[in-house]
This record gives C-alpha cells, structure tokens and sequence, in this order.
C-alpha cells in the first residue's frame, strides 16, 4: 500500500504535467462546405447572372419605364445574389437566358429578411 503523501506527490505530478500541457496550441481554421460556399460564386446553368446596377444606369431606368420603387424584392441572403457585396436598397440586374426570346432582363431590388 502506498503512503498518502505518495500519493499526493503523483496526483501533484500528474496536475502539473497537464497544466504545462495545456498551453493554448494554434489551431488551422479550416472552413467547411457550407462556409465556403457562402461566399463563392455559384456558377450553374440554372442560375442566371446576377450584377449589382451602378448609380449611372440606376437613373436610366425610369427611361425604360421601370420605376426602382415598383420593383419585386430579392433578399439579401439569396444565394444568386450571397458573392456580391451589396447592401439594402441596391437594384439587381439578373440576366436569364430563354431559348425563344434570347436573353431577358429582371430587376429586382434587395431587402432584408425582417
């Protein structure tokens, strides 16, 4: 049988070699699927082109007949849309392939999802 003071020495032994073991290692931040492709652009046939309108071409809308307060919402977190950095209020132009009209052009303006 082991004396206790024995066996405070070890467990005190034991305690000091996990403390010096526990120092904060540095850990690879590694992101998954999902994180990764929240930011990268998703390039699919189904999904058309999306671009955020500059001020410029926003004013020449109301000449198309296309006025930016009518406009249907996106929202912000739509993932046609999750790449581009724009922010609420921005007009989207979305570009869709047909193939008996050729290319048709949407516009959609961003929203929050409150």
């Amino acid at each position: 049988m082991k004396s206790t003071s024995k066996v405070n020495s070890e467990k005190e032994n034991k305690v000091k070699i996990k403390k010096a073991s526990s120092e904060p290692k540095e850990k690879k931040i590694r992101k998954n699927r999902r994180q990764r492709r929240l930011k990268d652009e998703i390039k699919h046939k189904y999904i058309p082109e999306h671009i955020v309108l500059s001020p410029e071409e926003i004013e020449k809308l109301p000449e198309q007949n296309i006025l930016p307060e009518k406009l249907p919402y996106i929202f912000i977190s739509d993932p046609g849309i999750r790449h581009l950095e724009v922010k609420v209020g921005d007009i989207i132009k979305i570009k869709r392939a047909n193939f008996i009209v050729g290319e048709q052009i949407y516009y959609r303006i961003v929203v929050s999802e409150n």
